[in-house]
């Protein structure tokens, strides 16, 4: 009986042992993996939280929070009604829809006319149920203040990355060599650096897609535009592009130019 027991102790410290070490070894390899896969260029929080053009003004609206009078600014875990959608079957239970605030027309240097309305996303929510064509809906991220009149439109999920940074000490290319400006800066400041946002007015027209990188221009009096840093695009429409500074040796300004490697 004692040299079962015995056997039965060490038997448990030797699968102890080795189930720790295999534990240890799938954690380490994860963590290989994620580093060898690179820094993470696009989060979701560019994804959900940062600014775009809309081409057109949503047609539906936060209308009021579920409990009238208690609240003016709603943040994760509240609830509150849709207006009625023009169409009952736009609202289906437990879809996810994005909350905008919208600001001015923007024009861009590279085409004539607006490219569209700014918008703002200021969170997500998802809905409920629906009654009388309104959708109940709670709200599952907040990015920033979000009240009644907020427009309302259907979620579409972009997709994270991780990669390698590319490097931004190239010269500035003349002649036909894609080339923006930055037409929106991120917070209304006067300068950005890594993790800020920015509009530039170049897009998918032009051959943009999200996860691009891009190279940051100074142009300074009469010398040649000097490379300033890179920029990741995180959206894009036809004729205009919001993009992510990865890194920047100088704060990026309205204007700067921006162009393909």
């Amino acid at each position: 009986m004692k040299h079962h027991l015995r056997f039965v102790v060490i038997a448990a410290a030797v699968f102890g042992l080795v189930g720790f070490k295999g534990i240890e070894s799938t954690l380490a390899s994860q963590t290989a993996q994620k580093a060898a896969a690179g820094p993470m260029l696009i989060a979701e929080v560019d994804l959900e939280c940062s600014f775009f053009i809309c081409d057109s003004t949503p047609k539906i609206r936060l209308s009021s929070p579920i409990r009238t009078g208690e609240k003016t600014v709603l943040t994760e875990g509240d609830q509150f009604y849709s207006e009625p959608a023009p169409e009952a079957e736009l609202f289906r239970e437990n879809d996810a829809w994005s909350i905008l605030e919208f600001g001015s027309r923007i024009r861009g240097k590279n085409s004539s006319g607006t490219l569209g309305m700014l918008a703002f996303q200021r969170g997500r929510a998802r809905v409920i149920r629906i009654e009388d064509g309104r959708a109940l809906m709670q709200i599952e991220k907040a990015c920033g203040a979000i009240t009644k009149g907020n427009f309302l439109i259907p979620f579409k999920k972009g997709s994270i990355l991780r990669g390698p940074e590319l490097a931004y000490n190239f010269p500035f290319r003349k002649g036909d060599a894609l080339t923006a400006q930055v037409i929106l800066l991120d917070s209304n400041i006067n300068q950005i650096a890594r993790g800020h946002w920015a509009l530039i007015d170049i897009g998918a027209d032009q051959g943009l897609e999200p996860g691009r990188q891009l190279t940051a221009f100074r142009k300074e009096g009469t010398l040649p535009p000097q490379a300033i840093g890179n920029v990741i695009v995180i959206r894009v429409g036809a004729r205009w592009a919001t993009i992510k500074v990865l890194d920047s040796k100088d704060g990026i300004q309205m204007g700067d130019l921006i162009q393909v490697k």
